[in-house]
């Protein structure tokens, strides 16, 4: 079975200039994008995190099946926003979730299968690296593309979100985990390209 979804889609998009979730690509917002590769993949919930101010958004997915969750905080932290959608899925009982930015809209079906396939009793995260992200404090690692259990990675993040350090990648790396790097996707026909974050205007390019 497929873990259900959280997109996360609150940033303010300083560098792109504009909200990323409605970015044309190909035609079509960029997150219409997230949610149909999401939905082909087999994810049959799907969670939006964002803020309470988001309208154009909701106008956006009116006609998807979609649930909401809003981060009412006026700082922009991304572990209070995560730790707020994994608090919403704990309540509707999800085991397990598959996490996705709104930015990456070439996001494969079968990296997105493959990461809920491997995400086994004995684990508590399945996290995969990029070469793209190798050069970035993440170190080659994904996180925001992690697929992780609910309730361990709930307790983490608590325990670590009044450190100095808050890295997600840090932090979900310290759990039970298994790191998917390009020897493993590779081998299921993944390319770099999925794992492409459009954060400028050039990126769509």
């Amino acid at each position: 079975m497929i873990s259900p979804a959280i997109i996360l889609a609150g940033g303010e998009s300083k560098r792109m200039g504009q909200d990323k979730f409605n970015i044309d690509i190909n035609g079509k917002p960029m997150i219409i994008h997230v949610i149909e590769n999401l939905k082909s993949a087999g994810c049959n919930e799907i969670l939006i995190q964002t803020k309470q101010n988001k309208t154009e958004l909701e106008n956006v997915l009116s006609n998807y099946d979609v649930k909401w969750n809003y981060d009412l905080s006026d700082d922009n932290d991304v572990l209070k926003a995560l730790l707020s959608a994994l608090n919403y899925a704990k309540n509707e009982n999800w085991d397990s979730v598959q996490l996705m930015p709104v930015d990456t809209p070439f996001i494969s079906q079968k990296l997105i299968r493959k990461l809920s396939y491997l995400l086994e009793e004995n684990l508590e995260v399945v996290i995969p690296s990029s070469n793209s992200s190798k050069n970035t404090p993440s170190n080659g690692l994904e996180p925001l593309l992690s697929c992780l259990k609910v309730n361990p990675t709930i307790k983490k993040i608590n325990e670590n979100i009044n450190k100095k350090d808050r890295r997600l990648g840090k932090i979900l790396s310290e759990m039970k985990c298994l790191i998917v790097d390009e020897k493993i996707w590779s081998k299921w026909g993944v390319f770099e390209k999925s794992f492409k974050n459009i954060n400028y205007p050039n990126d769509r390019e």
